[in-house]
């Protein structure tokens, strides 16, 4: 009879620690991604500007996950004045986590473009979009009104140069005579 209560013992013991175990899987649900797919906006962005970016997380199954908390980094290309809001945010009942990004201007104010790669993860898994920041420059200072000058114009005015520099030599030579 011993054994037996022993046995029973066990396989009870051995029951009670599955569910447990079983139970601590289930809390986790939710809160570990699976997937994360970024988003953000389509062609290159200004500096000066903010733009939304978007995390999708998946589970394992594929379904979306909710409650689960996405931190938002800078990879690469980023500039001081560059900063998310928030650099955290929760996946809502779609799997989506949304920030704001604001991408600084240079000091230079030469027409350029800069690369910006940003990280949306969770619990080791990462997702990443990479978006192009464009600085315009300075208007144009030109004051010709053409924009460019012709090559018929430079002619033009290489010839009245020596044309009246022939007729200044014309008349000095003419009055010392």
């Amino acid at each position: 009879m011993r054994q037996r209560n022993r046995l029973v013992v066990g396989v009870v013991a051995g029951m009670v620690l599955s569910l447990a175990a079983a139970l601590s899987v289930l809390a986790y649900n939710g809160q570990v991604a699976a997937t994360i797919s970024v988003t953000g906006p389509a062609g290159n962005q200004s500096c000066g500007t903010t733009s939304t970016i978007h995390a999708l997380i998946l589970d394992t199954l594929g379904a979306p996950d909710t409650g689960v908390v996405v931190d938002w980094t800078f990879a690469g290309g980023n500039i001081a004045g560059d900063h998310f809001s928030p650099t955290s945010s929760t996946t809502d009942s779609s799997g989506i986590a949304t920030t704001q990004v604001t991408f600084a201007c240079p000091g230079s104010s030469v027409k350029s473009n800069r690369v910006v790669t940003i990280d949306a993860s969770n619990g080791g898994v990462l997702g990443s979009i990479s978006v192009t920041v464009t600085v315009k420059g300075l208007p144009s200072t030109s004051t010709d009104p053409a924009g460019d000058t012709s090559t018929v114009a430079i002619l033009a005015a290489a010839f009245a140069v020596l044309l009246g520099s022939w007729i200044i030599l014309r008349r000095v030579s003419a009055t010392r005579s």
